[in-house]
C-alpha cells in the first residue's frame, strides 16, 4: 500500500503521515484514498464538541498535509469519534462507512503520550479506552466481538504538550484465518510487529491545558 503523501516535520513535532487506501479484497474494490481524518472530542458535560483535522488538499501533489493541534482541557472526559473521507472528489466520499461495513477487518490504535490498550506512556497526558465493538456496525460473523476504535473514551489527565498518534490497520483474513485479534493493542504497546497493512498513521500535536 503506497502512502498518498508524506508531511514535513512541524515546528512542534515531527508529524508522521502514511495515508493509504483500504484494500477491499472481499469485494474487489480498488484502493480508496483517505485525504481527511477528523477527530471529534465531545465533552461528557454536554458542552460543544471540538474537532481537529488532518487534511491533505492534493493527495500525492506537492503540498504537504496540514494538521490541527489537538487541544483538550485537563480533568475533562471526552467521547472521541474518528472519521475518514476522500475530500479529493466532489462530493467528498465517506470512507468511515466502508470501515464500518468491514469492521471485522479494521482496528484503530491510539498511542503517543497516552495510557491505554495500545500505549503505556511514563507520563501520559490522556487515557484511552475503546467504546465500540464490531457488532455496533453489523453482525459479528467471525470470532470474538472486538473493538474497532471509531468511538473511544478519552480522559485528559494532566496539563502538558505531547503527541497523539492515530493508526488504522486493515486486517483481512488470510486463507479464512482472521488476522484481527484482541491481543493486537497489547502487541503494539510491547513493540511487536502487527499483521495486516497500514491505512492511516498520523501523529497530531497534543496540548492539554
Amino acid at each position: 500500500m503506497q502512502p498518498t503523501c508524506r508531511c514535513a516535520p512541524g515546528a512542534i513535532l515531527s508529524l508522521l503521515l502514511l495515508v493509504g487506501g483500504c484494500e477491499h479484497n472481499d469485494h474487489n474494490h480498488e484502493n480508496e484514498t483517505i485525504s481527511r481524518v477528523s477527530l471529534t472530542f465531545s465533552p461528557a458535560d454536554g458542552s460543544a464538541p471540538r474537532t481537529f483535522e488532518f487534511d491533505d488538499p492534493d493527495g500525492d501533489g506537492g503540498v504537504s498535509g496540514a494538521f490541527e493541534r489537538v487541544e483538550l482541557s485537563a480533568g475533562v472526559s471526552y467521547e472521541l469519534t474518528i472519521s475518514f473521507a476522500n475530500a479529493l472528489v466532489d462530493p467528498p466520499e465517506d470512507i468511515t462507512a466502508e470501515i464500518e461495513d468491514e469492521a471485522e477487518e479494521h482496528m484503530l490504535f491510539i498511542v503517543g503520550d497516552v495510557v491505554g490498550p495500545a500505549a503505556a506512556a511514563d507520563t501520559p497526558l490522556i487515557s484511552h479506552r475503546y467504546e465500540d465493538l464490531e457488532s455496533d456496525y453489523g453482525a459479528n460473523a467471525t470470532g470474538e466481538d472486538l473493538p474497532v476504535g471509531l468511538v473511544n473514551r478519552i480522559e485528559a489527565l494532566a496539563p502538558g504538550e505531547g503527541s497523539l498518534r492515530v493508526i488504522l490497520r486493515h486486517l483481512p483474513p488470510i486463507n479464512d484465518v482472521p488476522q484481527k485479534s484482541g491481543e493486537l493493542p497489547s502487541d503494539l504497546a510491547s513493540g511487536r510487529e502487527l499483521p495486516g497493512s497500514v491505512d492511516v498513521d498520523l501523529t497530531f500535536a497534543l496540548l492539554v491545558s
